[in-house]
């Protein structure tokens, strides 16, 4: 007697559906998980390079109020931020 066949599964990439909260000094920055873009989003980016794309969703998502916090923040200190999203995220930039 042969035992059942396991069902087939795809390995699917985790996907974090939860915002990413991130507070820079008064403000609290709200950005959508990477990894669980609506599809307006995706469509609106889809033809665009890396940075371009980043900044345009970050110009998509976030209120002008936002927008002026990001554009005065220490670039070190961005980094940590855009690092942060990303691992919230469950992505990274992959190795050359």
């Amino acid at each position: 007697m042969t035992s059942p066949k396991a069902p087939i599964t795809l390995n699917r990439p985790l996907q974090v559906k939860d915002d990413f909260v991130y507070k820079v000094g008064d403000a609290e920055l709200h950005l959508p998980s990477l990894s669980y873009l609506k599809p307006g989003l995706i469509r609106r980016i889809r033809r665009l390079g890396d940075v371009d794309a980043m900044y345009t969703l970050l110009e998509l998502t976030l209120s002008a109020e936002s927008l002026a916090v990001l554009d005065e923040m220490d670039p070190d200190a961005y980094h940590e931020l855009l690092d942060a999203w990303r691992t919230h995220s469950g992505v990274n930039l992959g190795e050359s």
